[in-house]
Formats: structure tokens, C-alpha cells, sequence
């Protein structure tokens, strides 16, 4: 027979050991968000967890742990080529247009989802699981699914939420200082600023719960098992990610159960292709960087706007590395180009001087990560905004798309490359991106964790949730208290009106 202590020791042992069984859910079929989606899925695996990862993409290897349910089709809803995404589609229209179109592409993807053969099949299999983990993006009648699965639900957003979001869910988002992701201000917004917030999160909000919820309400009730309801669901989640931090986002009141893991996505610097590696190392100059991300493709620039750039890099002594879909003619000599950069291993790199983004978030955490000041070409979503707190907090410059020629280029880099309060500012912002107590993947894995070891952690839960909007702000107390000050008031003035036609009547008696 073994000794206590042994067997103690083996207990413990199986005791950290314990697997998990995850469920995770994501629809958006772009390879930034499918690099955010793997990056946590990878990490749980790793740890031990079983993880069935339901994505838009096939995996390019058999992985441990990972059961990955590639649905193939979801790109062809949303993809560069079949919608055809441009950059003269997506500047153009208002905010309420932006936002409806993301509603209704979430909507469509959400049903794609959860109507397809290989989805149905989970759900109607025997299969159990501990977590479902949801990459959120108005796709609520993916909630359900934790539900159906009866096990708490974590969250996963990409950034910080939107104001419907934020309201479905219960989160303070006062229109007075958080601003609104589509609209291009900061938190620090003047009297009319903070009048087109307000209107645009009231329509936004109105819009999502009258057009888009009870839309998903049908999906889940007819598709998902036992006809659930979302409207009970809907705020209910244990955990939310969010992927946002204070070096690059504005601080922003934060309840319990929502966890900042911005730049959990970044890692240790990746060995660079030969090739490309030679051409940072030459580059003694320097070297600039120029990447429109994964979904505006620098091949849709109408020819003006290449021309202007191409003639703004042929005037510089620094190297520039741009990411174009296609060979371009006529290329000066100083730049190379590459249909993929793998930005975050090119910008750890001491020669990369500027970096021109279109300003997506994670193209923003790592320039700030890797402290390369940001010339910023913001087209859509929450560009506009990453961009403009950039601006205004120096270390970055805007050029807005429209205005994009020549001398606006050669003027922004110009600023970023010779004023040091660009470089300053960022290196700054980049020793607090890096200082934390622990790293923002581990700090993830533990609250996914947390939520299971306690069984949904429904003591995170702040009261707020369960109240209604109006109760949360007060509404109807202010409305009573209203009520009450003004009481003497009509009162007074029912007792004068009845005096003054008692006087009346006296007169004529």
C-alpha cells in the first residue's frame, strides 16, 4: 500500500492536471479575427483543455487537443472578392448605415452557423462540455448554445463593445465620455460631440432591439433545441474578454466580469523569411512599413492613391516594406512588396522607423507594443477612432483617405520620422502595454478557467445587471422625485386659479 503522502502528492497532481471540455464559436471569416479566435484556442490546448473550435477556416494542421469544425462556407458571405470590400465602400455612409451593415452581415453569418450540418449535428449529438466560448459579435442567437449545452458562457470581443452591446449586456457606457466605436471621437468630447454620440447610441441601441434581436430570437428558436429565450439570456454571460487596454483605449468604467486582454494576440519575435530578414538588416536608413490590413486590400487603391504613394516613397532614403496583393511596374527601388507581412515579427525589428496602418486595432496594439510611431490611413469600424486618440495623444498622425495625395503622406512621415515626441510618446505607451502583473493569454486562460472551476462564477455578477435601463440610471427615481418637487407647484397654482375665479364670481355677485 502506498504512503499517505504519495498518494496525496498523486491526488493534487491529477487535481491541477483536470481537463476541460470547450466549446468554441466563431463566425467571422477574416484572418485577423481567426488569428485572435486560434491564438486562445491554441493556449487552452495547450494547458490540457479538449477544445472543439468552430471557425470559418480549416486547420492547416492536426493540432492536440484541438477538434477543429472548419464551415468553409462562411467566407464566401464575407470575403474581400465576393463582397467586394473596398476602401470607396466602406468610407463612404453614414455611422446608422456602418452600423446596420455589421448588424446585418453578423446576422447573416450567425445563420449560417447555426444552420449547418456540421452544428446541428453537435447539437443533436450526446456530446457534453464544461464551457462554451463565444467570439461576440452581434451574433446573440449564438448564446443559445451555451444554454442548450446547459454551461456557463464566456465571451470573447474582439474590442471594446459597441453600444448595443454594451447595453444588452448591461455595461455602463454613459454616451457622455465612452464614445461610440463608429463615430471618430475620443472620450473627451465637447458639448456637440456629446450630442451626436447621444443620438447615434439611442438610434444604434432602438435599431438593435426592434430590427436585429427579435431576428435572432427567431434563429435560436428555430434551430437551436427547447426554443430559448434570449431575452432572459442575453446579459447572463460569466466572464467577457475584452480585447482592449489602456495604452491604446481609453480607460472606461469596467464591471466585475469584464477582463481587459488587449495584446494577448502578440508574441515573442518569430524568425523573419531570409529574404525579408536581409532586407530589414540592409535597410540602415530604416525602414518604413505600410500594411492595410487583412480585409481593405491595398490593390483596390484607385490609381491616384497608389501613384501618390509610389511617389512619396521614391523621394525617401528609408527602405519601405508594403504589403500589395499583386506586383506592381515601375516600383522605385527602395520598396519591396509582399502580399503578407507578418507585421508584429517586422516591427520588433531596430531598423522599422514609421509604420502607415489603416489603424485596426491590432495592427495599433502592436505598433504601440513594439514603441514604431503610427501613420494612420483609417477607413472603417473603430478605426477612426484608434487613429484619432492616436493624434491626440502623439503618438501618431491621421491622414484621412480622402485627403490622401502626395503631400499629406510626405507631411505625415515627415512628422513622425524628424519629431521625437512621436517616438517619446510611444515608447511610453509601449512600457505600459507591457507592464502588468501577468501576461494578458495567461491572464485569458485563467478567468476561462476560474468560470469553470466555479461553476459560472455568478458571483462576479454586479445587481445592476438585473435591473432595467431605466432602473440602472435612475430614471424612474428622478422621474418620482420630479413628481414630488413639482407637486407644490401645481398644487399652488390649482389653489390660485380656484382663488382668482372665486374672486371673479364675488365681484360679479
Amino acid at each position: 500500500m502506498l504512503p499517505l503522502n504519495i498518494l496525496l502528492f498523486f491526488a493534487t497532481f491529477i487535481g491541477f492536471c483536470s481537463c476541460s471540455k470547450i466549446l468554441f464559436l466563431s463566425q467571422l471569416p477574416t484572418k485577423s479575427h481567426y488569428i485572435l479566435a486560434s491564438k486562445l484556442v491554441k493556449e487552452m490546448a495547450k494547458k490540457g483543455h479538449e477544445v472543439t473550435f468552430i471557425t470559418p477556416y480549416a486547420s492547416t494542421s492536426q493540432v492536440k487537443n484541438i477538434n477543429q469544425i472548419p464551415l468553409e462556407g462562411l467566407q464566401k458571405i464575407f470575403s474581400p472578392e465576393t463582397t467586394r470590400v473596398s476602401i470607396s465602400t466602406t468610407e463612404d455612409g453614414t455611422p446608422m448605415q456602418k452600423a446596420m451593415e455589421i448588424n446585418q452581415m453578423n446576422y447573416m453569418l450567425s445563420e449560417f452557423l447555426v444552420s449547418h450540418d456540421k452544428v446541428q449535428n453537435l447539437l443533436k449529438s450526446q456530446q457534453d462540455f464544461d464551457v462554451v466560448i463565444l467570439y461576440y459579435y452581434f451574433n446573440d442567437a449564438l448564446l443559445a448554445l451555451a444554454h442548450h449545452f446547459k454551461v456557463p458562457v464566456v465571451l470573447f470581443a474582439s474590442m471594446p463593445l459597441y453600444v448595443p452591446e454594451s447595453f444588452l449586456l448591461s455595461h455602463p457606457a454613459p454616451s457622455s465620455y465612452v464614445p461610440n466605436i463608429i463615430l471618430k471621437h475620443t472620450g473627451h468630447m465637447d458639448f456637440w460631440q456629446r450630442l451626436e454620440t447621444s443620438f447615434y447610441d439611442t438610434c444604434m441601441i432602438l435599431y438593435y432591439q426592434w430590427a436585429m434581436l427579435p431576428k435572432h430570437q427567431k434563429l435560436a428558436e428555430t434551430f437551436i433545441p427547447g426554443k430559448p429565450d434570449l431575452y432572459k439570456i442575453l446579459n447572463n454571460e460569466s466572464v467577457i474578454l475584452i480585447n482592449s487596454h489602456v495604452s491604446v483605449n481609453e480607460a472606461v468604467p469596467m464591471v466585475p466580469n469584464a477582463i481587459e486582454i488587449g495584446g494577448f494576440h502578440i508574441e515573442d519575435p518569430k524568425p523573419l523569411p531570409n529574404d525579408l530578414q536581409k532586407f530589414l538588416d540592409d535597410s540602415l536608413n530604416g525602414v518604413i512599413i505600410f500594411s492595410m490590413g487583412s480585409i481593405i486590400r491595398s490593390v483596390n487603391f484607385p490609381e491616384e492613391k497608389r501613384k501618390a504613394c509610389v511617389d512619396t516613397f521614391a523621394k525617401l532614403k528609408l527602405n519601405v516594406l508594403w504589403k500589395f496583393e499583386e506586383n506592381i511596374a515601375g516600383l522605385p527601388p527602395n520598396v519591396k512588396i509582399m502580399d503578407w507581412i507578418p507585421v508584429s515579427d517586422v516591427l520588433a525589428h531596430p531598423n522599422v522607423k514609421a509604420f502607415i496602418t489603416h489603424g485596426g486595432l491590432l495592427s495599433t496594439m502592436e505598433g504601440v507594443y513594439h514603441g514604431v510611431p503610427l501613420v494612420g490611413i483609417p477607413i472603417t469600424v473603430d478605426q477612426k477612432m484608434n487613429i484619432a486618440l492616436a493624434a491626440s495623444n502623439e503618438y501618431g498622425v491621421e491622414v484621412s483617405y480622402k485627403e490622401l495625395t502626395e503631400e499629406t503622406l510626405s507631411q505625415a512621415l515627415d512628422a513622425v520620422l524628424n519629431n521625437p515626441k512621436y517616438k517619446q510618446n510611444i515608447q511610453r505607451r509601449s512600457k505600459v502595454i507591457r507592464d502588468r502583473p501577468m501576461k494578458p493569454i495567461d491572464e485569458a486562460l485563467y478567468w476561462i478557467e476560474y468560470v469553470i472551476r466555479h461553476q459560472g462564477a455568478p458571483h462576479l455578477r454586479y445587481p445592476g445587471a438585473d435591473l432595467n435601463w431605466f432602473q440602472r440610471n435612475l430614471i424612474d427615481v428622478t422621474a418620482f422625485v420630479a413628481f414630488v418637487a413639482l407637486m407644490p407647484i401645481f398644487a399652488a397654482i390649482l389653489i390660485l386659479k380656484q382663488l382668482t375665479k372665486n374672486k371673479i364670481k364675488h365681484k360679479k355677485g
